[in-house]
């Protein structure tokens, strides 16, 4: 509903969630009118999004009152877009922008999908952090922009004048590893833009998983862009979250645990849980093979789909981190993101 780009069917974007569906199901008509309230403001919402995303407003007008003179390190703004599925590519990609700006240069981060498509030959300074997800798919929110990218009525002279540089995230062990990354990586070369440096990749095979790549690539990124390897102020982050308590009967829950269910989840029997890494201290990883009960439910699957998994605590270690951070048990917690973080862009 934030996007810069309103694409697909609202009514059905909802009905996927629990709470909207029972609506529906309630009283139809109510629902659809609510449907049109919410896509009128999501509109409205939309074409100020659009405007907010064009430029730094802030800079553009520091820029008026300076005389058109930059005040960073660099004279360039660097526009980072990313391509993910899970998260991960997201948070590198803004994770990046606030290091960029930590060293004097400004800069811009969206998803792909919102970006428009037409404004990339008018960017200085591109760079692309992309997940590679299943066998070989690219992530949802930059399939457009690859499709894109990829017509022929595009001259090989396109993106001239745009320097860029891309950073992929995947998992050595597909035969399709970080394909996305090499896909944007190949085409905008193609298309006419100066490659900054080689592309790098992220193995979440790796010891520290995509960061092992990710933290040797970073400061090859730095000295081609002419910014300081480290910093000149290190400020303390921002805090992610803040936690809202309420007081709680440990003994009368608001939710009993059993009936506890995110939206778009459901309950499966477990049937197998194999431990296949050596049970030995000095392997740090645990990675085991499941097998759930899907017969009777709707749940299917494809091969190379991922499963997330919404564990239960033991009760003996949830009262031990109670405990530890001196909450009580019954107390109910409710964790909110904060803008201004380090990831919130």
């Amino acid at each position: 509903l934030d996007s810069k780009k309103v694409k697909g069917d609202l009514y059905k974007l909802l009905s996927q969630e629990n709470r909207f569906a029972a609506v529906m199901r309630r009283d139809p008509k109510h629902a659809e009118e609510l449907d049109g309230k919410l896509k009128h403001a999501v509109a409205e919402k939309n074409k100020l999004l659009q405007v907010l995303g064009k430029e730094d407003l802030e800079g553009q007008f520091h820029k008026l009152v300076e005389g058109l003179t930059d005040g960073g390190g660099s004279g360039d703004s660097v526009t980072i877009l990313y391509g993910s599925e899970t998260g991960n590519a997201e948070e590198q990609a803004k994770n990046l922008l606030q290091d960029i700006r930590a060293r004097g240069m400004k800069g811009v981060v969206s998803a792909m999908d919102d970006f428009e498509v037409d404004d990339l030959p008018s960017q200085k300074i591109l760079i692309i952090v992309v997940s590679t997800c299943g066998l070989g798919e690219f992530p949802q929110n930059c399939k457009r922009t690859f499709q894109k990218l990829q017509s022929q009525d595009l001259p090989m002279t396109y993106l001239d004048g745009v320097k860029f540089a891309v950073f992929g995230l995947g998992d050595s062990t597909y035969a399709q590893f970080c394909v996305a990354a090499a896909g944007f990586d190949v085409r905008l070369g193609e298309l006419g833009a100066t490659r900054l440096l080689p592309r790098g990749v992220g193995d979440d095979r790796d010891e520290d998983r995509y960061f092992t790549g990710w933290e040797a690539w970073l400061p090859e990124l730095w000295t081609v862009l002419g910014l300081p390897q480290v910093p000149a102020v290190r400020e303390v982050p921002a805090a992610c979250y803040k936690v809202d308590v309420s007081p709680g009967d440990v003994s009368k829950p608001p939710v009993a645990d059993e009936d506890i269910c995110p939206p778009g989840a459901s309950k499966l029997t477990l049937l197998t849980n194999k431990l296949l890494t050596p049970e030995t201290k000095d392997y740090d990883r645990d990675i085991r093979h499941y097998e759930f009960k899907i017969k009777g439910t709707n749940v299917s699957y494809k091969t190379g789909d991922s499963l997330a998994v919404w564990p239960r605590n033991p009760e003996d270690k949830a009262e031990e981190l109670c405990k530890l951070l001196g909450f009580e048990p019954g107390q109910q917690l409710r964790v909110v993101p904060l803008e201004g973080a380090r990831n919130w862009c």
